[in-house]
């Protein structure tokens, strides 16, 4: 049953250290490994398609600011939702078509993915310039990286969706960055942070390697993200 609210609108200056806080209550003292990852599914589908993005400003701001030890129950809740296929996911235009969530050519998929797409291919709703891209990816993939596990997880789930040319969300250049990612990521630096910093440098370059004509300028744009991404 989805508890969606359709009228949740965000204030407008959401206190993100307090939903930060939340969120990391709720992974950290909820009794059971079912428990957790049910609670960060139902906090996630009461935002909504449309809200997904404070979903993941919350993510990370965990990612930049909480300590190791919060860092670590959020990764290892994340560990949780990946290995039973239960990752919060939000909604997103496949190539080549535009956002309606109303029609079969969105698709449902991960934070990390999200930010990819949202980045790589705009779907109507705005476009993500590259330095939130790069602020907010690595902020998440070093959260994601504070669990060994997780990280091994989402790196075989990029290279999956990477290899796979049948797969519609996804143009080819954007499934070659995210193998490149996925690649850089999976060999890069223990720390979580350098982690973050070299999946992401190794996805943008490959994004510069691939574009040409009009595409070239995405990664360029001064963009200023929405009031629910700062």
């Amino acid at each position: 049953m989805s508890i969606h609210n359709p009228n949740l609108v965000l204030k407008e200056h959401p206190d993100w250290h307090a939903a930060a806080e939340v969120l990391i209550e709720g992974c950290a003292y909820l009794s059971s490994p079912e428990e957790r990852v049910r609670w960060l599914e139902r906090l996630c589908t009461s935002l909504g398609d449309t809200l997904y993005p404070a979903f993941l400003q919350v993510l990370c701001r965990i990612g930049e600011h909480g300590n190791p030890q919060a860092q670590k129950v959020v990764a290892d809740t994340l560990v949780l939702a990946l290995q039973s296929g239960r990752m919060p996911s939000g909604r997103h235009a496949a190539w080549g078509a535009q956002w309606d969530p109303a029609k079969r050519a969105t698709r449902t998929i991960g934070p990390i993915e999200y930010l990819c797409a949202w980045f790589t291919q705009p779907d109507g709703r705005g476009t993500l310039g590259a330095v939130p891209f790069d602020q907010a990816a690595r902020a998440l993939i070093g959260l994601v990286s504070h669990s060994d596990l997780a990280r091994r997880l989402y790196c075989t789930q990029l290279l999956c969706i990477a290899e796979d040319p049948l797969e519609g969300t996804w143009s080819r250049s954007s499934r070659h960055a995210l193998q490149a990612m996925a690649r850089g990521w999976a060999n890069a630096d223990a720390d979580p942070r350098r982690a973050g910093v070299q999946a992401v440098e190794a996805f943008l370059a490959a994004t510069r390697q691939t574009a040409s004509g009009a595409s070239a300028p995405q990664a360029h744009l001064g963009w200023a993200p929405p009031a629910s991404w700062r």
